[in-house]
């Protein structure tokens, strides 16, 4: 697979919350004192400086994720940021910072911004307090605004707003308060996924028992489809499947994941592409902080880098561009796909040009079916 000249992306990890979520199955930790956060700050700036001699790549994104990398003391963030700044950023990077409502003061904000960080993250996922609380959010829908005024407050001008749908108790009229209440407040980005329970979670082990129920697949569907609609007339482009942007304003950090650009993760659990091969960090705390080493070393045969284009790139609405395909593994996509390509298009869930492949509407509704073809 041809490599990627155009720089790369960093990835930060920061395992820890202020209380879990019912549905959170991330690798991340509550109830930590600040004692445990600096000690693993103390591993993360290790793995840091020892990787700046292995990486001499320009950067054109980071991305501070979680967990939630807020819950982290402002003191203790601002020297993992001091740090990423010693890699060779370029002029104008994308550093991206999730955070939640509650979790951040202006003058915390105010900090944040002097040390480099040009766009937030915000988790709202609803816009109903009884919602968030069956959730086990630790804010409410006030928080959330008073955290949109100070960011903005604090210089930062570019904003992505989390929302979640097909909760439980949740109805159609609440999704749409929650889509108009957030276009209110207008962030540049906003990010609408549907609720995936996970195992060995609080929601998972309320489903299993009869305590609670999500919406059926069919209001799941109409949800996503009104906040395309709804997103799609306040000016925001559907740019990828769950993601919605003011023009220009796209995520680049996730653009360039898509695109297959290489990043580099730090911190624990955190993933690495170098355009050739995927590893990670190993979960295990303890062994992260006596030292950070990789596991699960996975280096891409040309198949599966081609399937990866596919799946990833589809996930764009612009889609995979043959031309792209070509100039990467030297083989015609329809050489490769061909008997695929047209048995999906056929289905209706791909429009197939000599410019574009990309997901039509009932495609996006059965992405997984799509994706599952190029496995």
């Amino acid at each position: 697979m041809r490599a990627n000249s155009r720089g790369m992306g960093l990835y930060i990890h920061i395992p820890f919350c202020v209380s879990k979520c019912a549905y959170c199955d991330f690798l991340s930790f509550d109830g930590m004192g600040k004692t445990a956060m600096r000690q693993y700050t103390d591993a993360l700036l290790a793995e840091m400086k020892a990787a700046h001699n292995e990486l001499d790549a320009a950067v054109d994104t980071v991305y501070i994720g979680g967990g939630t990398p807020t819950a982290l003391p402002s003191d203790l963030l601002c020297e993992i940021l001091l740090e990423a700044k010693r890699f060779n950023l370029l002029p104008g990077a994308e550093i991206t910072l999730e955070m939640n409502p509650s979790t951040g003061s202006l003058s915390a904000l105010l900090d944040y911004k002097g040390h480099g960080i040009n766009r937030l993250s915000i988790g709202l996922q609803a816009w109903q307090d009884h919602l968030l609380w069956g959730l086990k959010r630790a804010h409410t829908a006030n928080d959330f605004s008073q955290t949109m005024q100070d960011a903005r407050a604090a210089g930062i001008d570019n904003i992505n707003v989390d929302l979640m749908f097909a909760l439980p108790g949740q109805t159609m009229d609440h999704w749409r308060e929650s889509i108009t209440q957030v276009i209110n407040h207008a962030p540049e980005h906003v990010s609408a996924y549907s609720l995936t329970p996970a195992e060995n979670t609080p929601l998972w082990d309320e489903l299993e028992a009869g305590k609670t129920r999500l919406p059926c697949e069919t209001t799941d569907r109409a949800m996503y489809h009104e906040a395309i609609n709804l997103l799609k007339a306040a000016g925001y482009r559907h740019y990828e499947l769950s993601n919605f942007a003011k023009p220009g304003l796209e995520s680049r950090h996730n653009v360039n994941c898509w695109r297959l650009k290489p990043y580099r993760g730090f911190g624990l659990g955190a993933h690495s592409f170098d355009g050739k091969k995927r590893w990670n960090n190993t979960s295990d705390m303890g062994r992260y902080l006596r030292l950070p080493s990789r596991e699960d070393v996975v280096i891409l045969s040309t198949q599966d880098a081609m399937a990866e284009m596919m799946i990833l790139g589809l996930r764009m609405t612009d889609g995979v561009n043959p031309q792209d395909f070509y100039d990467n593994f030297g083989k015609q996509i329809t050489d490769c796909y061909g008997a695929k390509l047209e048995e999906l298009t056929a289905r209706g869930l791909l429009i197939s040009t000599d410019k574009k492949i990309a997901l039509t509407p009932l495609g996006m509704d059965l992405a997984n079916q799509v994706f599952e073809a190029f496995l």
